[in-house]
């Protein structure tokens, strides 16, 4: 008989995904959103259909207009469904391409086959893989263990050893526009929520004030 699993408002009772899971469930996700939210008709083989509305960037999907490009998740045209029918873009080959599985560093000499890119996830963190997302979780438990309420994640980014923490400002500034400041710290796959809080406490997380557009200037 199979197990029921219960779902509480804030709570999961799921274990774990791994990276491979995560980011195809991400990928039929923003499908999905597209589907629903992108009105035109793409008729002119380009991305413009897929162009967000009111906003940067596009809607996730398929891009068979534009050749990949070294980072990109493509898919295997052609191919029979294996654990590189999706994968990370790495380099052309003569015949086919490098691919790498997503969440390992495995890779694969696929030959004979052309590669449609998957576009619009440019910027998602929940793309990261391994023990960068784990580092990412603990930062997203460090706001949490911090509870200061005005001061949220705006974003991270990995810079050589050191991991580059965005703070911004509750709805992008009470009343008027602020602008995020930074915590950096040094990183390993061993640093500990306690650590990462400590830092970002460092770099003004709970005290520092924002400042507007001009007086960043």
């Amino acid at each position: 008989m199979a197990k029921r699993l219960t779902r509480k408002p804030g709570r999961s009772v799921d274990p774990p995904l791994s990276d491979r899971e995560r980011i195809l469930m991400i990928i039929i996700e923003g499908l999905s959103s597209s589907a629903m939210l992108a009105r035109h008709d793409v008729r002119e083989w380009n991305s413009e259909g897929y162009r967000r509305i009111g906003g940067d960037g596009y809607y996730v999907h398929f891009a068979p207009w534009r050749k990949p490009e070294k980072g990109d998740l493509v898919l295997a045209k052609t191919g029979f469904v294996s654990r590189w029918k999706i994968g990370w873009f790495v380099e052309k080959q003569a015949d086919g391409a490098l691919i790498r599985e997503i969440g390992s560093d495995k890779l694969c000499n696929y030959g004979n086959e052309s590669f449609e890119p998957i576009v619009g996830l440019d910027g998602d963190l929940r793309l990261l893989e391994g023990d960068r997302y784990q580092f990412l979780v603990k930062v997203y438990k460090a706001f949490a263990r911090g509870d200061e309420y005005i001061y949220r994640f705006g974003g991270l980014r990995f810079d050589g050893d050191d991991a580059v923490i965005t703070i911004r400002e509750v709805f992008g500034g009470l009343g008027k526009p602020s602008v995020p400041f930074e915590a950096r710290m040094h990183w390993t796959k061993r640093t500990s929520v306690a650590a990462i809080l400590k830092a970002m406490r460092e770099a003004g997380y709970g005290t520092k004030d924002f400042r507007s557009p001009s007086q960043a200037a």
